[in-house]
């Protein structure tokens, strides 16, 4: 049975708010706040339709191939790792100044912004539909671990609309510099678990001593 730290640890670094207040904030800062609640409304439901369709055709695809657990375990340290590089080389440069004084964004309205990029790729991530996929295909014949899991991807769901409407506040009393080091550490974190979730598929493999 793994355990619920566990769960909720890997869940949290593939699909959890660190990585949407950010985008959030920058992508809806001047806009009010009914527009924001909307697309962080409708940004929950797209991800929680896309974690549906992964759970109904991700896990039979997989069983179908016969891809086994430590082959998808592989799969996720190889995209924790990517996800690593990704945020310790993006980090720092998202500027606030990036639009020139007098020029106004297209207006986008927010079921299309809910769409992208926020529900895919921020909030669901290629790491989050792995990851999702190996810890649903695990859950198949344990019913006590399939609810675990299916409580974790809520509460990540929940956490990330709840943080989505605070994204304002937790920018201004929090402030982005202090975002930016606790994603670094994350990352480092990250790339940590990553490479233990590959040492344990490649011991599932049968390529290295238990």
């Amino acid at each position: 049975m793994l355990p619920s730290t566990y769960i909720f640890t890997i869940l949290f670094l593939a699909m959890g708010p660190l990585k949407t207040i950010p985008v959030f904030y920058m992508l809806t800062r001047e806009r009010d706040w009914g527009y924001r609640l909307r697309a962080a409304l409708y940004a929950t439901l797209i991800a929680g339709a896309i974690v549906a369709l992964v759970a109904f055709s991700g896990v039979s695809t997989i069983q179908s191939w016969h891809v086994s657990f430590a082959a998808l375990k592989i799969a996720i340290g190889v995209l924790l790792i990517r996800s690593t590089l990704n945020t310790l080389t993006t980090l720092g440069v998202k500027g606030g100044g990036d639009r020139k004084d007098g020029e106004e964004s297209a207006p986008v309205s927010p079921a299309a912004l809910a769409f992208s990029p926020l529900a895919a790729p921020t909030i669901i991530s290629p790491t989050g539909v792995v990851t999702i996929v190996l810890f649903l295909a695990l859950t198949q014949s344990n019913h006590a671990l399939q609810l675990k899991v299916d409580v974790m991807l809520m509460i990540m769901l929940g956490l990330n609309f709840v943080c989505m409407l605070l994204a304002g506040y937790i920018v201004r009393f929090v402030r982005m510099t202090t975002l930016e080091i606790v994603g670094w550490v994350f990352a480092a974190l990250q790339a940590a678990l990553a490479i233990e979730v590959i040492l344990s598929g490649l011991k599932d493999a049968g390529f290295a001593a238990r």
